[in-house]
């Protein structure tokens, strides 16, 4: 058996905050999603795997563009023309009711309904495969679902398919189907393919507990590799492999600059230190002064004049490779160190005021638009505002809740 199991693809993401930028460079950023995706579908037809997984989170809001839905209908029916299967469920930001019946999806695409359900399909090889799960009828789902997931059947395989996060043990926090590893491998399942958080990352190898993360990294808490999980049998067992297909990369570059006055010749050291290679990057630049950058240096990347330099160039450029989307100047003094009474409370106060309610909260009735409530409560933003405060206290903060 093989399959593939993807996530959160976010088909039409805003990439909200960069529009000022050539055409060329924003088609490509816009067009991201769509093309992760379809590199997947291009792989499922490549490797002719058995069905594909979609755990949620297909379109960016509940309320998305026809040209999304247009093109991921394209997409499946691709795979239809193979044979495979889709089984999906709808996530926190595509959800909807789901009716029997009523959809404009290709016959080889099912959906889950808002009840969790099991859905069962022969292979070429005649073994029997039982999948398990559900379609958000609500932006929130508050409620622990796994407990409605029945163990695993007399298939050979039984898969469970989940959009939701790990249980805070917190009423105001736990908003994404809250479950826990634990009772997740109380059903004796062979696979738990996740969705909602956007990092890949694997929480049980034996049986695998798998994030596949989005395929397309939507912006600088994004960063690193992107792309979906390749599922095979072996033996008695599910083996997941990641497979990165991102079109585009966030990545942060630590760049010297030396003792460095003209802008000209501070703009070619950048783009000497910058590796971009085949994949397109989204790069903010890290300068960490030293005793010999001089005033103007500093006066000429702080006032934004290196960056818009830079970026005309690249913009002038045929097939550029990366797009410099911000450049910082580091602090040269090191602030003091806290104590470790100091951390203490620090830590103490980081957990009453880095949390989803205490966010919501802050954000007030702006809280209604769901981009900003989305922005505010999404635990990769809450945990950058948290380092950043703790930078600003002299000390990163790497603690984890």
């Amino acid at each position: 058996m093989k399959f593939i199991h993807t996530a959160d693809l976010h088909l039409d993401s805003p990439f909200r905050g960069l529009a000022d930028m050539p055409t060329q460079i924003w088609q490509k950023i816009h067009r991201s999603t769509f093309t992760a995706f379809e590199r997947i579908v291009d792989n499922a037809i490549k490797e002719q795997v058995d069905f594909v997984l979609i755990v949620g989170d297909i379109y960016d809001r509940d309320h998305h563009s026809a040209e999304a839905e247009d093109f991921f209908v394209r997409q499946c029916q691709r795979l239809n023309e193979h044979q495979i299967p889709v089984y999906l469920s709808y996530g926190n930001h595509d959800y909807q009711i789901v009716s029997e019946g009523v959809t404009s999806l290709p016959q080889n695409v099912h959906v889950f309904g808002n009840q969790v359900e099991t859905k069962t399909l022969t292979l070429s090889n005649k073994e029997t495969v039982s999948i398990t799960g559900f379609s958000y009828g609500k932006r929130w789902l508050s409620a622990d679902q796994v407990g409605s997931f029945p163990s695993k059947t007399t298939t050979d395989w039984h898969i469970g398919m989940l959009h939701g996060a790990l249980a805070q043990n917190n009423s105001e926090q736990d908003h994404y189907a809250p479950f826990t590893v634990a009772e997740l491998l109380q059903k004796n399942y062979d696979y738990w393919a996740l969705g909602h958080i956007h990092k890949h990352q694997v929480l049980n190898d034996n049986p695998p507990v798998v994030y596949p993360g989005d395929p397309q990294g939507r912006h600088k808490n994004e960063d690193g590799q992107h792309g979906y999980y390749l599922v095979q049998s072996d033996s008695s067992k599910l083996k997941a492999e990641f497979k990165a297909i991102a079109p585009i990369e966030w990545c942060t570059v630590n760049a010297n600059l030396d003792h460095l006055q003209a802008a000209d010749t501070i703009i070619e050291r950048l783009q000497q230190q910058v590796k971009s290679g085949e994949q397109f990057k989204m790069i903010a630049l890290n300068i960490q002064p030293t005793g010999e950058m001089n005033a103007l240096t500093k006066q000429l990347i702080t006032n934004g004049t290196i960056l818009e330099r830079l970026q005309e160039q690249i913009a002038e450029e045929d097939s550029p490779t990366w797009w410099p989307y911000q450049i910082n100047l580091l602090e040269e003094a090191n602030l003091p160190k806290m104590t470790d009474l100091d951390q203490e409370y620090w830590d103490q106060a980081a957990k009453e005021v880095f949390n989803q309610s205490a966010m919501v909260e802050l954000a007030g009735r702006l809280s209604k638009y769901d981009f900003i409530a989305e922005h505010f409560t999404e635990p990769s933003m809450i945990e950058e505002l948290r380092r950043e405060a703790s930078q600003e206290l002299g000390k990163e903060d790497h603690h984890e809740d």
